[in-house]
């Protein structure tokens, strides 16, 4: 009796602790989950609950040495650092970054980039069931309980309430703005959900412009806006002439560590006063600082 006793005890305490550590790992982990869900439209819940498997909890030699906490496989088109481990066959080529960052962010890609995965975008982002059996629909593992292994996990530690969070705590981005005719400028954005609000500053040397705009998300990360403000001429009589501005825009993310994205803009100024310019087309690249 006191030997089963023991037994249960030690069997509790190793349970115990294990759901300690994938605690642990949940909360280091999650808002970097949430930050990638409002840029790429994958669930938190699966991302952390494939976090927790894939990685052992952050403990598995590919996490610990290669920072690779979703196995992913090296693959033709990998050329930065790798990792050996075993896996299906002995000895396959993994992904090795610098960061876990690096590595949530590498998966991200992986699943937005991939044409077999793109599928799973047409689901909910809360509906986890779909998105985990359609990991394994697309082959991304080979496990036949790959699907219920996410769920058991995203309904034990109630991971769904990560997938609430309809926007990234980081809303507001300042901008450096390069393109013609305006040459560079500053300027500072605004995201709340489809809405974008901005302000900014650009020159082109010759002349300078600043205004104040929006933008509305029509399909996924191409914008539609305009903006209103003057555009200074620097001539003898320093004209300040007020101007209307209609854009389009596309937001694609970015893997530098400095920015969180960048926009591509392209549009047409209409100077509502007589200058030299009846119009101004423009084109700019605007990085937005995290």
């Amino acid at each position: 009796m006191k030997k089963h006793l023991l037994i249960l005890f030690l069997f509790s305490s190793l349970l115990g602790f294990s759901q300690s550590k994938t605690k642990s790992y949940i909360l280091k982990y999650s808002s970097i989950a949430v930050l990638e869900m409002n840029i790429y439209n994958i669930p938190a819940s699966i991302t952390l609950a494939q976090g927790v498997l894939e990685s052992g909890n952050g403990e598995s030699r590919l996490a610990v040495d290669g920072k690779n906490h979703f196995g992913i496989k090296c693959h033709s088109n990998w050329r930065g650092k790798t990792i050996i481990e075993d896996d299906d066959e002995k000895g396959e080529c993994f992904r090795k970054y610098s960061e876990v960052a690096d590595s949530y962010r590498d998966h991200s890609l992986f699943l937005s980039e991939r044409g077999r995965y793109s599928f799973l975008f047409a689901y909910k982002k809360s509906d986890y069931k779909k998105w985990a059996k359609g990991l394994k629909k697309a082959g991304y593992a080979t496990n036949p309980n790959y699907p219920s292994l996410l769920i058991d996990l995203i309904e034990k530690y109630e991971l769904y309430n990560y997938d609430k969070v309809d926007q990234s705590d980081q809303k507001l981005y300042f901008a450096h703005n390069y393109g013609l005719p305006y040459l560079t400028g500053l300027g500072v954005f605004y995201f709340n959900k489809k809405s974008v609000l901005f302000t900014e500053i650009n020159t082109s040397f010759a002349f300078s412009g600043s205004n104040i705009g929006y933008y509305y998300e029509l399909l996924n990360k191409f914008y539609s806006g305009a903006n209103l403000g003057v555009i200074y001429f620097p001539t003898e009589d320093k004209v300040f002439v007020p101007q209307i501005s209609a854009e389009l825009m596309f937001r694609k993310s970015s893997r530098n560590k400095r920015y969180n994205s960048f926009l591509i803009r392209g549009g047409v100024q209409l100077p509502l006063e007589k200058v030299d310019y009846k119009l101004i087309p423009y084109l700019s690249l605007s990085y937005l600082i995290n």
